[in-house]
């Protein structure tokens, strides 16, 4: 009996045994299925409608704008939007317009020439063989500081605007950036209670092309900005002093003492608005009749997309760019862009 008992124990255990060891064999098979099938599901992008809820917004409402201001709804949601990024650290703003122009003539290529170096490691200019197609680009963007500085409606913004010429279908020089212009700024600007001026503003700012040497260019103001609004439009003058330099003693000094000669004392500028079109004219000159200088600008935006605008663009005079400050040049160009003035 004793015997049969054993019997039968030996087979209970070796059957738990046999029944353990296919469990083993059978959970690395269904690990591996889970291994293959799951995180490549998880990778897929999620299907379906975002969910969505209903906040609540403060705007600014239409009490806090001028009368005159109200005629011109683009620019009143221009401020609202602005106002409400103000307090968001996430937010950059457009500045000045952001484009690109892929294609572009200007008149006087070559005038001003490459770096280069030579034995004794010291950078020196020497001809270089520009063309007269070439791509240019801009990037202008702000930053809210503060808020309520000086009254109710107004704001002090820090600015950054980048403007870049660029060589791209140069490939016999390896398509370098030409020049390229850097402009930060620190912006104080308040609505007014004037009944011709609607807003005013003032600015700090510093020009330069980030250059050494022969090439380097640049220059600080202080500009004083007075702006009125149309129902159509939106007209602009701005006023500027240029902080004094001392002369030039290498490699430090004033690169360009003559630069309000050809860049004057100010400009004109007015943006005009028909239905989805804008046009903007710009007008600089140095109020002289003995000698004259000055530059025209003119720019024309239509709509593409919701949020991009052909844009075509016309120049002639002078300082298109800081290295052209003092040389005449015409240029015309189209391309897109991405935000605008209004």
């Amino acid at each position: 009996m004793n015997r049969w008992i054993l019997c039968l124990g030996a087979m209970l255990l070796t059957h738990v045994a046999l029944s353990q060891t296919a469990e083993e064999i059978d959970q690395p098979e269904q690990r591996i299925v889970v291994a293959h099938e799951e995180p490549l599901g998880s990778l897929l992008p999620e299907t379906g409608v975002l969910p969505t809820e209903s906040i609540t917004v403060e705007m600014l409402s239409d009490d806090a704008f001028k009368e005159s201001v109200r005629r011109l709804p683009q620019l009143m949601e221009k401020i609202r939007v602005e106002n409400f990024a103000a307090d968001n650290p996430y937010v950059l703003l457009p500045h000045r317009p952001n484009y690109v122009m892929p294609v572009t003539w200007y008149s006087n290529p070559g005038i001003h020439s490459l770096i280069t170096t030579d034995e004794s490691s010291e950078r020196v200019a020497e001809s270089g063989d520009y063309q007269h197609f070439e791509s240019i680009f801009q990037l202008s963007i702000k930053y809210p500081i503060a808020t309520g500085v000086l009254g109710s409606m107004s704001r002090l913004d820090i600015a950054y605007t980048n403007r870049s010429f660029w060589q791209m279908y140069n490939e016999d020089i390896s398509r370098p950036f030409r020049e390229t212009n850097h402009e930060p700024e620190l912006i104080l600007t308040w609505q007014t209670r004037n009944k011709y001026i609607d807003y005013v503003s003032t600015t700090l700012n510093h020009h330069s092309n980030g250059q050494s040497g022969k090439l380097s260019r640049s220059w600080n103001r202080v500009i004083l900005e007075a702006g009125a609004v149309f129902s159509n439009g939106l007209l602009n003058t701005k006023l500027w002093w240029r902080i004094p330099e001392p002369s030039k003693t290498a490699p430090l000094g004033d690169d360009n003492p003559d630069i309000t000669h050809y860049m004057g004392y100010g400009q004109l500028q007015y943006i005009f608005l028909h239905g989805d079109n804008t046009v903007s004219v710009k007008l600089r000159n140095n109020l002289k009749a003995s000698d004259n200088k000055g530059a025209i600008e003119i720019g024309y935006n239509f709509p593409l997309h919701k949020k991009i605008k052909g844009y075509i663009h016309y120049f002639n005079g002078y300082g298109e760019s800081l290295i052209d400050y003092d040389n005449h040049q015409q240029r015309i160009g189209i391309g897109i862009k991405l935000s605008d003035w209004l």
